[in-house]
């Protein structure tokens, strides 16, 4: 069984999980009981089995509420959350599997920036078989991380077989719907970056020119494939350009060397989720 970075849907295929068997640690355990929540009123987990695509694939969903005022991540949680971690190496006749990861929201919590869901998440997920019309068995370990005043991890097993065409679910096609638009179709007519020395690795600069896509705009830049530590990029606005300023470190305070063409980042506003691969220099 493969393994998938997090990335994009529109970028990269990314292995995520569904959720039927919650094992919670026991640090979520007692910061449930000291806000008067049994770990189950903490976060619930449900399977959406989907339906059988036309081009073979299964479009199931990891369903997830949380108590009321708590949030889980997005697959880039910002300052303060905790990423997703997922295992698929038990699964059965899964060649892959691509996360739709539909718009998250931008929050402030305790002067940090995160970036998730606010009580619930219906996350799409698409597998591909490596037998096609054979049943699936999908095991997995995944821990998320979900927060309120404080954020914690919770563990949580896998198991789903998958064995007919299923039926189309709403809830699956509403998410669906909110999945990341490319950023030529948003109105994207350039995007320049920059790179230049600072006190720890580099800074990365780039410039998106594009429409305004909402009252609250922010830039998300990756480096796929690198291993790059990349910080939550500083977003602001001079006239028609949309600039994000992020630090870059390589592991082991190694040398950092930015490829343009691999520059990827994803623009976040109150309504829309705008994705971008490439760069060129500026």
């Amino acid at each position: 069984m493969k393994h998938f970075a997090l990335l994009p849907a529109a970028l990269r295929g990314l292995a995520l999980g569904l959720v039927l068997l919650p094992s919670v640690p026991a640090a979520i355990t007692s910061v449930a009981q000291a806000q008067g929540l049994s770990t189950t009123q903490l976060v619930q987990a449900e399977l959406r089995p989907g339906w059988r695509t036309e081009n073979g694939t299964h479009m199931a969903a990891l369903h997830l509420r949380m108590a009321d005022g708590w949030k889980t991540y997005w697959r880039i949680p910002g300052e303060a959350g905790i990423a997703p971690q997922l295992d698929w190496s038990q699964s059965q006749n899964v060649a892959s599997v691509t996360a739709h990861w539909p718009r998250p929201m931008v929050f402030d919590q305790n002067g940090f920036r995160s970036i998730g869901y606010d009580g619930e998440l219906v996350l799409p997920l698409e597998f591909t078989p490596q037998r096609a019309g054979r049943p699936m068995a999908l095991m997995a370990q995944v821990t998320i991380g979900i927060c309120r005043d404080t954020c914690v991890p919770v563990d949580l097993t896998l198991s789903l077989p998958l064995r007919d065409a299923g039926a189309h679910d709403p809830l699956i096609a509403a998410a669906l719907a909110r999945r990341p638009e490319a950023g030529a179709g948003a109105g994207l007519t350039q995007a320049t970056c920059r790179v230049e020395p600072g006190t720890r690795g580099v800074e990365l600069t780039l410039r998106a020119a594009l429409p305004r896509l909402g009252a609250r705009e922010h830039m998300v830049v990756e480096l796929p494939g690198t291993g790059y530590w990349v910080s939550d990029s500083q977003t602001w606005r001079e006239g028609s350009e949309l600039v994000g300023r992020s630090r870059v470190r390589a592991p082991q305070q190694g040398a950092v060397s930015i490829q343009r063409g691999s520059v990827a980042f994803t623009i976040l506003s109150e309504d829309r989720m705008v994705v971008h691969q490439g760069c060129t220099g500026g």
